[in-house]
């Protein structure tokens, strides 16, 4: 969908959203990721490339990208949407991560509630 949408850029750039998606999904099972930082770092990147891409025409360091990304939460490039996305990826994936961890003990719960129910009906 991203590479229609947004063809060559997006191959160029996919990197970032594909780090993304591989930070959410080790989150969700069961990874040590703290989700506001990993979207903290998320946002600083997009912001560099983006900054990059529109300018083109002249070179940044490394040290100069990195100052850009220290005044996003002033300069709010991307208005409200971090703010927003966070609150909503965070209460998703807490959601989720429950979800997929109660799928993981649930096998083995069942199991032992058989075994009981099988004993107290021996009994």
């Amino acid at each position: 969908m991203f590479t229609r949408t947004y063809g060559k850029l997006y191959m160029q750039n996919s990197e970032v959203f594909q780090d993304l998606f591989t930070e959410l999904k080790r989150y969700y099972t069961g990874g040590n990721v703290n989700l506001e930082e990993m979207l903290n770092d998320f946002w600083s990147r997009l912001l560099e490339r983006m900054f990059q891409l529109l300018n083109s025409q002249y070179h940044f360091t490394d040290d100069y990208l990195e100052c850009v990304s220290k005044y996003t939460d002033q300069l709010k490039p991307f208005g409200d949407v971090p703010r927003k996305l966070k609150a909503q990826v965070t209460r998703a994936f807490i959601a989720a991560r429950t979800f997929v961890q109660g799928l993981m003990v649930g096998p083995g719960g069942c199991q032992q509630g058989r075994q009981v129910l099988k004993k107290a009906q021996e009994s």
